[in-house]
């Protein structure tokens, strides 16, 4: 054999070594699992799905070919599909292709979604256990650079991971992309090349073609690498942090049917290093992922959470984060405005009824047995009150409509018995620091035009029990679950 040919054995020799010890290492994959391996028709795809075959005998994997045909490039697209169906049927692989379009927008980013959201289908409904994809040091490099020069925290400069918690593997992550191009010429084997690669439309292009091999002429020949080990530094910090920050997310935290609810008191008392990992967890919780979002967004929260102000909001990416008093919402956009907080629900005598938003309410009549309880609290956790009324009281007032409950609307006055006159229901939820999400659907019990009860600041005077009370009708609140 010859020099050349000795060179080329070592190249093959010294790739399949490479991801036979990062599959164990990072526990990618175990004997007899079942393995997804998407192929795009590139170098790199191909590649990976050439050494993944070589290595299946001894790794004792079963592989799956998985194609997406976005169908952008007309007759190219479907050639790629072509060839990737044929690669498959050559290797004697089983192969699932989606043809689907990318929705309207950023079409990088629709692509990557429709791509995503095809393997997580995949990965629940074909019995695979990851997805591999074909990702090089390469592409981690300016994964790393793209996202400081969007303004990413450190753990956007985090990158790309060997094992990502949701299934995908990326097993050529040490290895470069001029390498894997060696490696399948060397290997002849052929490969498509997307023309849309050298589009300088596309960010992901200009970096790649343009911005890196100026940097690295300029000022470092090495900075691939740099970029590269950035990552694994980075991602070293987000593993120490992540145990830390759930704890404190279950602390200072609740989960309600509205978002993520985080205690500002509790909060403001962290490091800002805490503080900023808890948004970006609570953002994640809400939000399904940290899609367009970057540092600047997660500063803008901050500021909302550190504001002197009673009240304050700022809408990022997929969020709404709204502080009120010392709690502070993270919420899908609209999310307030869809909730059905606007009802009138007439009560009968002995029957419980729904409200509209978490919880319910029962009058009954009952001997006379007076209680009142008035349950406003720091966090409103109480489930249950109780109040007694003047039956005869509410009758003459309600006429022949019955009680009703609504929700608290702007100009409701409560006279409470032992004040001096009466007060506006929004001045008692300013007082007792009531939340302003809380506030729409804040239950008040009518009797004809006259308040006779709101929820957590008890009765109205007038329908207040006395010696002379003849009937008396008992009210229950409970709260529902968050």
């Amino acid at each position: 054999m010859g020099s050349c040919g000795r060179k080329l054995a070592v190249l093959a020799d010294i790739l399949l070594d490479r991801v036979a010890e990062i599959i164990p290492r990072y526990s990618m994959l175990a004997p007899g699992d079942r393995a997804g391996v998407a192929v795009s028709g590139g170098a790199d795809s191909v590649a990976l799905l050439h050494v993944l075959h070589r290595l299946s005998s001894e790794l004792a994997l079963r592989l799956v070919v998985l194609h997406v045909n976005h169908g952008l490039r007309g007759a190219e697209s479907d050639a790629d599909e072509a060839f990737v169906r044929e690669l498959a049927a050559s290797l004697d692989l089983q192969i699932l292709v989606s043809r689907t379009l990318p929705a309207p927008g950023n079409l990088e980013q629709e692509a990557r979604r429709v791509r995503r959201d095809f393997f997580h289908k995949c990965l629940a409904e074909c019995g695979l256990r990851r997805i591999a994809l074909g990702h090089t040091r390469s592409d981690q490099a300016e994964t790393v650079l793209f996202r400081f020069l969007r303004g990413s925290g450190l753990a956007g400069l985090a990158g790309m991971r060997p094992l990502g918690e949701d299934g995908f593997m990326r097993p050529l992550l040490t290895t470069t992309r001029t390498e894997v191009r060696r490696w399948v010429t060397a290997e002849a084997i052929s490969w498509r090349e997307d023309s849309t690669n050298l589009d300088p439309r596309f960010a992901r292009n200009r970096l790649r073609n343009r911005i890196l091999p100026l940097l690295s002429g300029e000022f470092n020949s090495n900075l691939e690498e740099v970029l590269a080990r950035a990552a694994q530094l980075a991602q070293a910090e987000e593993d120490f942090w992540a145990g830390r920050t759930d704890r404190l997310y279950r602390e200072i935290s609740r989960r309600t049917a509205l978002g993520s609810i985080l205690r500002i008191e509790a909060f403001r008392a962290l490091h800002l290093a805490e503080q900023r990992r808890l948004i970006r967890r609570a953002v994640l919780e809400v939000k399904d992922s940290l899609l367009s979002i970057d540092l600047a967004h997660i500063d803008g929260i901050l500021g909302v959470c550190l504001s002197s102000h009673a009240h304050d909001r700022v809408i990022v990416p997929g969020i709404d984060a709204f502080r009120s008093y010392e709690q502070l919402l993270l919420t899908r956009p609209g999310a307030l405005l869809n909730q059905p907080w606007k009802y009138r629900i007439s009560l009968d005598n002995g029957l419980e009824r729904e409200l509209p938003e978490r919880g319910s309410i029962f009058i009954g009549q009952i001997g006379f047995q007076v209680e009142d309880c008035v349950n406003v609290k720091k966090d409103q956790e109480y489930t249950e009150e109780i109040a007694d009324l003047d039956a005869d009281a509410l009758m003459r007032h309600s006429g022949p409509g019955g009680l009703l409950v609504r929700n608290w609307e702007p100009g409701d006055i409560l006279q409470r018995a032992g004040h001096k006159g009466p007060e506006k229901v929004k001045t008692l939820f300013q007082e007792q620091r009531v939340v302003l999400w809380e506030r729409r659907s804040w239950p008040v019990l009518m009797a004809g035009p006259e308040v006779a009860w709101v929820r957590g600041f008890g009765r109205a005077a007038k329908f207040t029990p006395s010696r002379e009370t003849g009937r008396v009708i008992r009210l229950i609140y409970r709260r529902g679950p968050d």
